[in-house]
Formats: C-alpha cells, sequence, structure tokens
C-alpha cells in the first residue's frame, strides 16, 4: 500500500509497530492523505494492470543472484515457482507483481 500510494514504507512500518507505549510518529500531511486516498478500486486495478516488466526481471534475478530462495521469492510475490520463471522471461507484468517484486528488494537488501 505504500509503494502504491508513494509513501515511505518505513514510514507506513513505524505506524504499523507503533505500541500503546510508544507515541504515534509524526505523519506528513501529504503522506496521511495520499494513504486515505488510497482506494479499495486502485489496489484491486493493481492486478490486472499489465506494465513492462523490465524492472521486475532485473530485481528478481538481482535477488536470485543474491542467494534468494526462488520459492521464498515466489511466495513472498504471490506467485507459484512456475509464475516467477515466467516472469523472468515475460515482457510484461502485472502492476501488483511488479510491486511486491520492488518490495522484495527492499526486505531482502544484499
Amino acid at each position: 500500500m505504500a509503494m502504491t500510494a508513494g509513501v515511505s514504507t518505513r514510514l507506513v512500518g513505524r505506524l504499523l509497530g507503533v505500541t500503546q507505549s510508544r507515541q504515534l510518529p509524526k505523519l506528513p500531511r501529504d503522506s496521511a492523505l495520499r494513504l486515505f486516498y488510497l482506494s479499495d478500486q486502485r489496489l484491486a486495478e493493481l492486478a490486472r494492470t499489465r506494465i513492462p516488466a523490465d524492472d521486475a526481471r532485473r530485481q528478481v534475478e538481482e535477488l536470485l543472484a543474491r542467494g534468494c530462495s526462488p520459492l521464498a521469492l515466489a511466495r513472498y510475490c504471490r506467485l507459484s515457482t512456475a509464475e516467477l520463471d515466467t516472469l523472468r522471461h515475460s515482457s510484461t507484468c502485472t502492476e501488483l507483481t511488479a510491486l511486491l517484486v520492488r518490495s522484495a528488494r527492499l526486505q531482502y537488501p544484499g
């Protein structure tokens, strides 16, 4: 959701990790508005909208070269291992897949 809204993933992570004993971090107004106006319709469109797969393919190859397990990466990206392999040779992918691959790259820094 953070990437779709164009909001820092770190900021959203801090917001989600707030406990009762910790104070909520200051949320910049523009970030708050972007998150607030993110609709279910927009999120559903991510799974239908096809975009060029160049960046996603490159990031998948980087992750695999760093030793990320194909099975773990596929699961993280909500794909089967066969779909992940297809992505590695595809010219397009869904916007959701591209965002999940980008997120995986942030989660598995090398």
